[in-house]
């Protein structure tokens, strides 16, 4: 399915973006100017490079696709481009982060494949469809993980796109959560809230306009400080397995709502269902299923397998002795199949249940 929304022109304050479509294609590299140190010996000793800046501008269709094959890692494809697009791509390039301000003046069709980075565009105006995914709104970021793809379908659009390393989010989910003991995943790419969005924006409107700042050039710990900011953002703007254990935890829920939550985390280790929770509710089923779809943007049957593999998961973790196996704890928490449950550990904790069994068992 294709969704296609026009997007409200949103531009950051101190960002000026480059209008596309000029005659000859133009690329352009430069490194902020490094300054003498301070007291040094000789007035040849420089800092380090803070951010260095790339700039391409062209309507040259090969031009186009060798700056997309480039940019990215692994790289963007362009599958359609109509002959008469333009296309202005400004990169800044921290180290440990890149920001793009991506404008396209007519139609392309950009293929994002699977990568292990984590990739953010931020649409701020024109037309983008995104091919089965979210839409796209300049209220929105739309967030690209965990070995998701995207078609991105431009028409007269500009957005930017931010590219960040899965170990800057592991790291400061680590700052953050001290006994960090699984690979950060996020749960869902729906935004937590407006208010998480705006502060989202905040933060990113913010490093955009350090980084276009010339100061900044001669200040490399603050350029690599904005990293950081902006994945200390998306954890706030995403729901996360660190930040939201309990996908209904920190809202304010209808009372039967809270009724059913209730029921479902009393009888955790019981083979209960949802005929079992509507009628604890006294709620049909589908009344149930559209509760927890409206308010957790979730179904009862997942709600009550995330609480479960938490369970599973934190005994595994709590295990003294070597006679605990992963099967008998799967078992105790309602996973039947060990090789399902191993799966689904895997793709939420980042590793095996085996290997978290065997890292907290005293040998």
């Amino acid at each position: 399915m294709t969704t296609a929304t026009s997007v409200t022109d949103r531009k950051p304050s101190g960002v000026l973006i480059s209008s596309a479509g000029e005659p000859a294609e133009a690329t352009r590299t430069e490194c902020c100017p490094a300054r003498p140190v301070p007291g040094s010996e000789s007035e040849q000793e420089l800092h380090p490079v803070a951010v260095e800046c790339k700039e391409f501008r062209g309507s040259d269709a090969k031009a186009a696709r060798r700056l997309f094959a480039g940019a990215y890692r692994p790289g963007w494809r362009i599958s359609e481009f109509s002959g008469h697009c333009a296309v202005s791509h400004r990169r800044r390039n921290t180290g440990s982060m890149t920001v793009d301000e991506v404008a396209i003046q007519g139609r392309l069709t950009l293929e994002i494949p699977a990568a292990d980075a984590i990739v953010v565009i931020q649409p701020r105006a024109g037309s983008l469809s995104i091919a089965g995914g979210p839409p796209a709104t300049a209220d929105f970021p739309i967030l690209v993980a965990h070995g998701m793809s995207r078609v991105l379908r431009c028409n007269g659009a500009r957005f930017d796109v931010v590219v960040l390393a899965a170990d800057v989010l592991h790291t400061v989910a680590a700052e953050w959560q001290m006994a960090l003991s699984q690979q950060t995943q996020f749960l869902k790419w729906r935004p937590r809230s407006r208010a998480a969005v705006r502060a989202w924006h905040r933060a990113f409107d913010y490093v955009l306009m350090t980084l276009a700042s010339a100061d900044t050039a001669r200040q490399p710990m603050i350029a690599a400080g904005m990293a950081n900011l902006l994945a200390g953002a998306l954890l706030e703007c995403y729901p996360s397995n660190l930040t939201e254990q309990d996908p209904a935890g920190n809202l304010a829920l209808p009372e039967t709502l809270e009724e059913a939550l209730s029921f479902i985390h009393r009888h955790t280790t019981e083979d209960i269902g949802i005929n079992d929770v509507a009628a604890a509710v006294h709620l049909t089923p589908r009344s149930v299923q559209y509760l927890f779809r409206r308010e957790l943007d979730t179904t009862p049957t997942e709600y009550m397998r995330r609480v479960r593999l938490r369970c599973a998961h934190q005994e595994l973790i709590a295990a003294t002795t070597g006679t605990s196996t992963v099967t008998e704890i799967a078992q105790r928490w309602g996973f039947a199949h060990t090789g399902r449950f191993a799966v689904l550990y895997r793709r939420t904790y980042g590793q095996s249940p085996h290997n978290t069994l065997r890292q907290h068992t005293p040998a």
